[in-house]
């Protein structure tokens, strides 16, 4: 008997979920046991940033299955890139001694090289059924800037009840800061794959579906929610283990309020590139801010968490009101349907 179209698209769901939630809630447990016992825990995260979008081509190709129309090598690159990111997880608690951190950066930089070029000779038709287009052109980089822009503004504005604005304007005075923001930009081109590793799943599979069954504002809310709560094995082991309800309440915050500004930019642009520029420097700019890429065993206080409820609704939800999220978005019949 054949499937409906419901039940199909329930199993395509289940297969994202699975293991877009499923793995980093699984892999929660060596990296429990890594932080238990003091070693080291940077490849998970690095890791868990495959996982959506490795949910979400595992789902597309199950769906199409006996179709054209996707960029098939560059899924599959992505899916092999998913499971050796998942192997170093497993060998950090198999062999702890030995720096998978920097083995989970070689494994970016150089499944880099081979995806740009699967990207860039891939037929224009397949890169458009798959949603990896560029739209919008130049002017698309504007929302880039905006949240740059944006982003740096909150970070000005958090220092100021600690006192610390003039040693901050100090060190904006150096040129320390301004170099390693002209390094992100081709550093970009070597580390994409882990932001378009949650983009892809969370804006170009995940949001329109939500959005489909709960609204144009709601599922943009709930998605904030689910993916706030897809941090919890690293909020409980890896960014604050001392205080990680307070992580992870400061997590659903930032998700939700980044994730309205992100679903805001892609829906204007219709293109992907364009959140996964986003991530790329909310989680890098911290670099330039503080000089120090350490975002591990931090303390935070509930001071912090206002803080970050206050900045980030001032900042980042305004957008909310724009007409783009009143508007239900359309999944292709063939994108969910299997061939009769």
């Amino acid at each position: 008997m054949p499937q409906t179209t419901k039940e199909y698209t329930r199993k395509e769901l289940l297969i994202f979920f699975l293991i877009a939630f499923g793995m980093p809630y699984l892999m929660g447990i060596p990296l429990g046991i890594c932080q238990r016992n003091g070693w080291g825990t940077d490849a998970f995260p690095n890791a868990q940033m495959f996982y959506p979008a490795a949910g979400a081509m595992a789902a597309l190709l199950w769906a199409r299955r006996g179709k054209l129309g996707l960029t098939r090598r560059f899924y599959g690159l992505f899916l092999v890139l998913t499971l050796v990111m998942m192997g170093c997880c497993i060998g950090a608690v198999a062999a702890p001694a030995m720096n998978w951190t920097v083995i989970c950066n070689y494994v970016v930089v150089i499944g880099c090289i081979p995806a740009w070029l699967f990207l860039l000779t891939e037929k224009k038709q397949n890169c458009r059924s798959s949603g990896l287009c560029w739209h919008g052109g130049i002017k698309a980089l504007l929302y880039v800037v905006l949240f740059i822009l944006l982003r740096t503004a909150s970070v000005f504005l958090s220092v100021i009840p600690a006192g610390q604005l003039g040693e901050y304007l100090e060190y904006w005075a150096t040129p320390a800061p301004w170099v390693l923001l002209v390094i992100l930009v081709p550093n970009f081109f070597l580390s994409f794959t882990a932001f378009f590793g949650e983009e892809y799943g969370w804006r170009y599979y995940l949001q329109p579906r939500l959005q489909q069954k709960f609204g144009p504002r709601l599922g943009i809310l709930i998605l904030g929610i689910l993916w706030g709560l897809w941090h919890l094995p690293l909020n409980l082991f890896y960014y604050s283990p001392e205080t990680s309800l307070q992580s992870l309440v400061s997590q659903i915050i930032g998700c939700v309020a980044l994730g309205v500004f992100f679903a805001w930019a892609y829906l204007k642009t219709n293109n992907i590139w364009i959140p996964v520029l986003l991530h790329y420097f909310n989680n890098n700019l911290i670099v330039v801010y503080t000089n120090s890429a350490e975002i591990s065993n931090q303390v935070i206080p509930w001071s912090d968490v206002l803080l970050t409820l206050v900045l980030y609704a001032v900042l980042y939800m305004p957008v909310f009101a724009s007409k783009v999220f009143t508007i239900r978005p359309r999944i292709w019949a063939e994108e969910t349907q299997p061939e009769p």
